[in-house]
């Protein structure tokens, strides 16, 4: 698909993306993975230990993740249609090689949807069929994690295309070098969302005590599960580094991406350290305001972490789209095998092609820019090799040189 990019003010298609899918990924989605878990073994050891507590605390969750069902799925097809007008080459690309699993993802979805509605609403007509009932819980954690599974395949493509790049395979592409510690990540991960989830729930359920002492009680169980999950993120988060290209690897551990993700790691740690000391004295933190305050603090830190990983796990790939395959501005790094007509050395198509997608929203006004090149071949030479001027997320030109002098000569012209 050649088609004319479509332009998105200030933030440009890439920036407007992130925050859509990240948001997606916060609230939504990995609420829905780690949620239904999270109330299934709640709801289970209620049964065990004859405690209502849990069983509301479940049920209280069950609530929540039907109001998720409802509102996540308008952000997934919201990124779909994005994703289609954006970066229409990328996402044929992807849908070519990702069309079984992204099939079986929709009953994965279905799945999920189904039963998580039915474990919402069967829960008095089935309370004396627990059993039965935390079945119909698992199913829905089934759907959901089979969902999260089948997605991780495309989203861990996209860093470590692997074989894919020569046989052109679907199983070599979702089955890539970094699916399985990226799952794992992507698991514990959403345990953790979900959990500091219900740690917020519980601070707003002081003032709406069911019996005395729930909410102490509520914030010391949900707290437990926030430590627990997001300490174990470390051993698949250092397992899936090390399955990223040693290129990208650096740019984690001491490059241009270092504050971002030593900065996420920090927060995180900030999070579970207040978390951990609340849980240990409920009752006294949720009669004092400032400390109330400061676990709530926690929560936005923790999505801040997950936010800071996403953007670090995004701007790793820079200038790709997918890494050593397709830049950003969804030109081939290497043509794919069948021929195609050369591209007319039209300057405003060529602009258009290999240089709107950025600019000038993100990427700067590019007429401006230009100018700071006092010459043809100076400009020409970091068109050709940005990242030696200092600009590695910017995609080299890749077009030949009638083209790349009909582009030096619009932009000299200030795009007239």
């Amino acid at each position: 698909m050649d088609l004319p990019p479509i332009h998105v003010p200030f933030l440009g298609a890439s920036g407007f993306m992130a925050i859509v899918m990240l948001l997606h990924m916060i609230f939504f989605a990995n609420f829905v993975v780690g949620g239904p878990v999270l109330a299934v073994v709640t709801e289970y050891l209620g049964l065990r230990r004859r405690d209502d507590r849990y069983d509301l605390f479940a049920r209280h969750l069950a609530n929540m993740l039907f109001v998720a069902m409802i509102l996540g799925p308008v952000l997934g097809v919201g990124i779909v249609a994005l994703n289609t007008g954006l970066f229409p080459r990328f996402f044929s690309t992807g849908a070519r090689a990702f069309f079984w699993p992204l099939a079986i993802e929709i009953v994965a979805f279905l799945l999920e949807a189904v039963f998580i509605v039915a474990y919402k609403y069967t829960w008095e007509g089935l309370r004396h069929r627990r059993r039965l009932h935390m079945t119909l819980g698992l199913l829905g954690a089934l759907g959901s994690w089979l969902s999260m599974a089948l997605i991780n395949g495309l989203a861990s493509f996209l860093l470590t295309p692997g074989k894919w790049v020569v046989t052109r395979r679907a199983i070599d592409a979702f089955f890539n070098p970094s699916f399985l510690p990226s799952l794992l990540h992507r698991a514990v991960a959403s345990l953790s969302l979900a959990a500091f989830f219900m740690v917020g729930y519980a601070l707003y359920m002081r003032r709406r005590e069911p019996q005395p002492g729930y909410s102490a009680w509520a914030l010391r169980y949900a707290g437990l599960w926030a430590v627990v999950t997001t300490s174990l993120q470390f051993v698949p988060g250092v397992w899936y580094l090390q399955k990223l290209p040693a290129e990208v690897w650096a740019k984690f551990l001491a490059g241009p991406l270092t504050p971002y993700w030593f900065g996420g790691i920090l927060l995180a740690a900030a999070a579970v350290l207040i978390v951990y000391f609340a849980s240990q004295d409920a009752q006294a933190v949720l009669a004092r305001r400032v400390l109330r305050g400061m676990v709530w603090l926690a929560i936005p830190m923790i999505f801040a972490t997950t936010w800071l990983m996403g953007f670090s796990r995004e701007r790793a790939r820079k200038p790709y789209l997918i890494y050593g395959v397709m830049y950003g501005n969804q030109q081939w790094v290497k043509a794919p095998t069948e021929s195609k007509p050369a591209v007319s050395a039209d300057a405003r198509s060529l602009f258009q092609t290999h240089c709107a997608a950025c600019h000038p929203a993100i990427g700067g006004d590019p007429f401006e820019k230009s100018r700071a090149y006092s010459t043809d071949e100076a400009l020409a030479a970091f068109l050709r090799d940005p990242e030696s001027a200092g600009k590695p997320s910017m995609p080299p030109f890749g077009g030949n040189d009638e083209e790349l002098q009909a582009l030096i000569s619009f932009l000299r012209s200030g795009g007239r």
